[in-house]
C-alpha cells in the first residue's frame, strides 16, 4: 500500500473513535461478527485460529483493514481470533461511511483493491513455500515477507520491529517453537539475521531470499 493511500485512509478514519487494547487482549473470537471496518492506528496484531491447544496464525502481517473489511461487506460471522500482539489502538468506522469515502474517490477505491489483490497473491505464493518447503524455507519465508512488510531501511541493513517472537513465528509457519529457535540460531550464525529481544535485522536480504526459495 502506498504512502498517500496509507496517508487517506488514516485522514478518513481519524474521524472515528479508537479503542486501546493492551496487549495479549482479544480483539475478535470466533462467531463475531464486524459491525464496523477496523484500521490499526498503533501496535499489532495476529489472527489465528485454534484447534484444541493447537494454534495457527493466518500468514497476513497487516490484518485488520482487510480481513474487517472483507467480513462487513459479506456480513458473516468469523470463524478467528484476533490477538493484540503488542499494545494497540484501534480505530473504528461504519461500513456505510467507508463505502461512502472511497465512492467519492475512485483512485483510491483502486488502490485498495490492487492492495488486496497483491495481498492475497503474496499469501498464496507464501503458503506454497511453507507447505511444501523444509525448516529452513518457512522461516526464511515468513521473515521475508516481514521484512517486505514492515522493514526500515538502515545502512546496507533491514531493521524490522515487528513482535517476532518464536512462538508467534511457529504457530505461522507449522513448526514447533524450538525447531523455529533452531533455525534462527541457524540464519544468525549463517550472518543472514541478527536478533535483539523479539525484533530481528536481515543483514543479507540476497541470501535470505535464496534460502525461502524451494529446490
Amino acid at each position: 500500500m502506498t504512502k498517500n493511500t496509507i496517508t487517506l485512509l488514516k485522514k478518513f478514519f481519524a474521524k472515528f473513535p479508537s479503542i486501546k487494547y493492551p496487549k495479549g487482549a482479544l480483539i475478535h473470537k470466533p462467531g463475531d461478527k464486524f459491525t464496523n471496518i477496523y484500521y490499526a492506528k498503533s501496535g499489532y496484531v495476529r489472527i489465528f485460529t485454534k484447534n484444541g491447544s493447537q494454534e495457527t496464525t493466518l500468514n497476513i502481517f497487516r490484518p485488520l483493514f482487510m480481513v474487517s473489511l472483507v467480513q462487513s461487506s459479506t456480513n458473516h460471522p468469523s470463524n478467528f481470533y484476533i490477538e493484540a500482539i503488542t499494545p494497540c489502538e484501534i480505530w473504528t468506522a461504519p461500513i456505510v461511511e467507508y463505502q461512502k469515502y472511497v465512492d467519492n474517490d475512485p483512485k483510491l477505491a483502486k488502490q485498495v483493491n490492487s492492495f488486496f489483490f497483491n495481498s492475497v497473491l503474496q499469501l498464496l505464493n507464501n503458503q506454497t513455500n511453507i507447505i511444501a518447503g523444509n525448516a529452513t524455507n518457512k522461516v526464511a519465508t515468513v521473515l521475508l515477507q516481514l521484512a517486505f512488510d514492515y522493514g526500515q531501511m538502515k545502512d546496507h541493513s533491514i531493521f524490522v520491529p515487528f513482535p517476532a517472537t518464536h512462538r508467534v513465528l511457529a504457530t505461522l509457519i507449522g513448526l514447533t517453537r524450538e525447531t523455529t529457535s533452531v533455525q534462527m540460531s541457524k540464519l544468525q550464525k549463517m550472518g543472514v539475521i541478527s536478533t535483539k529481544r523479539v525484533s530481528f535485522t536481515v543483514l543479507n536480504l540476497d541470501k535470505l531470499k535464496k534460502l525461502s526459495q524451494l529446490d
